[in-house]
């Protein structure tokens, strides 16, 4: 069982538009807890590497170098990271808890589409960097064949919901997780 001085990598993680930002910054500010957006770190890149691999290789390096300090300090953290590939939470989670911490996962779906295509549209506006699909019918065939797997012990947030609930969901399934310790 988990104890209060075990770090805590608290992870959401979901497609483009499922609202994984908005829902960590709420927890965040609500918890007092500090937010790292993968994104954040991609888009602070795109001005002086063109190429994409090469960004996310950038942004996977500095990520597990940040994980591993905050792990080392028993700190907790709100991660914001898309990582649909189930293969990659696993590896996420086996990382993290070989050092002596724990992850735990958010799935963020989207159930209604016109919501999550109006989402999408907003970026095209003008979008960041690491926003390049605009449109559902693009996010559908840049992830037709991926399948993003609920995994065990994992909460799944449909962000179609009010905002106040799914982080009230969101706290309850933490401090239940952890005897009420953060």
């Amino acid at each position: 069982m988990s104890n209060n001085n075990m770090s805590k990598i608290i992870l959401f993680r979901g497609k483009s538009g499922t609202g994984k930002s908005t829902l960590s910054n709420e927890l965040g500010k609500r918890l007092k807890l500090p937010v790292l957006h993968k994104d954040d770190i991609y888009d602070s890149v795109a001005g002086f590497v063109p190429e994409h691999d090469l960004r996310n290789k950038i942004c996977f390096e500095f990520l597990y170098r940040f994980l591993q300090t905050v792990l080392d300090s028993g700190a907790t953290i709100i991660l914001d990271f898309g990582l649909n590939n189930t293969d990659g939470v696993r590896s996420l989670k086996t990382w993290v808890e070989e050092r002596g911490g724990e992850l735990k996962t958010f799935l963020c779906t989207c159930s209604n589409e016109t919501t999550w295509s109006e989402r999408l549209a907003e970026r095209s506006v003008n979008p960041l960097p690491n926003q390049l699909i605009t449109s559902l019918s693009e996010l559908k065939e840049y992830y037709k064949n991926l399948k993003t797997e609920y995994l065990e012990g994992e909460l799944i947030l449909d962000t179609v919901e009010e905002i106040k609930s799914l982080v009230d969901q969101a706290e309850a399934f933490i401090l239940e997780q952890n005897n009420g310790l953060i």
